[in-house]
């Protein structure tokens, strides 16, 4: 086994990750932000389902366009409602299980398991699924007014290579689902078992991963602490407010396939840094909180997984 990065605290953006906290606006600011959105897709939909009249003379668009942009804009509204809604849920539930139980916020922080935790690629698998349908059909429109419409030849060029840069994220998309299928279907879901419930900061870390390829050349193992955080990113009218993932803790280590059983089990063991800031807190919105990757290269599609770690202060 070799160690190939030096455990110490850092301050290293991740990029290109699926943040647990998801977007920046939460409970009552979200369902407020998610109204009008979902009125105004009411609105398009009355107008394209015929309840409301329209004259032809006010669109040049088919009637499926103005419902594609109605169902959009309902959904997108729905979606901020439903997350603020399950936030002030989730929220007053929190703060009756803080009152009761604030020195082991374990119990309540996140839905642990105290034997382990499973991965679930198949939710990956229609995530990206979803997310690719959801660009296709968003595109459907925009490929209608440059390649359809009566001033399609009026359409710049330039326009036509931004509808193509789109174009190819879709189709970026439908090879990463395909990927992830192929994946889930070759190893299916692996478990992590915990070797005592909760890890403890300056405690060691024992695990046990279940689930292994059967035949492996390399597997690459990053045990990280990260912490999301709310930033203003862009410049201009680009300004945005962001949820960026930064690693603050990080080690890595890497085990060559003759060093590996053929049990498709693995044993593993960390000593944790004994520092009361690494403390978990998923709870939290921006989140703190600790995972192993494990990415194994193997014939054909590699191997890849990532789990939580209930990693507290205390104890």
């Amino acid at each position: 086994m070799t160690a190939t990065a030096s455990p110490a605290l850092q301050n290293e953006e991740l990029k290109g990750r699926q943040p647990v906290s998801r977007t920046t606006i939460h409970g009552w600011p979200s369902v407020i932000f998610g109204l009008p959105f979902s009125a105004v897709g009411v609105f398009i939909l009355l107008l394209w389902s015929g309840k409301i009249e329209m004259s032809s003379s006010q669109t040049d668009a088919p009637m499926w366009i103005l419902g594609v942009i109605g169902l959009f804009f309902f959904l997108a509204g729905l979606s901020f409602v439903w997350h603020g809604l399950d936030g002030v849920r989730r929220k007053s539930r929190l703060k009756e299980a803080k009152k009761k139980m604030a020195s082991s916020p374990w119990l309540w922080d996140y839905q642990w398991q105290a034997m382990g935790i499973s991965e679930n690629k198949m939710k990956e698998v229609l995530r990206t699924l979803l997310i690719a349908v959801v660009f296709a059909v968003f595109m459907a429109p925009f490929h209608w007014f440059v390649y359809f419409s009566k001033d399609a030849d009026r359409v710049p060029i330039w326009v036509n290579g931004v509808i193509g840069v789109f174009d190819l994220v879709v189709l970026a998309l439908i090879a990463r689902f395909f990927y992830l299928l192929v994946q889930y279907f070759k190893y299916g879901n692996s478990r992590l078992r915990f070797g005592n419930f909760p890890f403890y900061l300056g405690d060691k870390l024992s695990v046990v991963l279940v689930g292994m390829p059967s035949q492996v050349n390399e597997v690459k193992m990053d045990l990280r602490f990260v912490e999301e955080r709310y930033e203003i990113r862009g410049s201009g009218k680009n300004r945005s407010q962001r949820v960026i993932c930064y690693q603050r803790y990080h080690e890595n280590r890497t085990l060559k396939g003759k060093d590996i059983s053929s049990s498709r089990s693995l044993s593993l063991e960390w000593d944790l840094p004994d520092e009361p800031e690494l403390t978990s807190s998923l709870s939290q919105r921006p989140a703190r909180f600790w995972e192993l990757e494990v990415k194994a290269d193997t014939p054909g599609v590699d191997y890849h997984s990532r789990f939580l770690l209930p990693v507290y202060a205390g104890g």
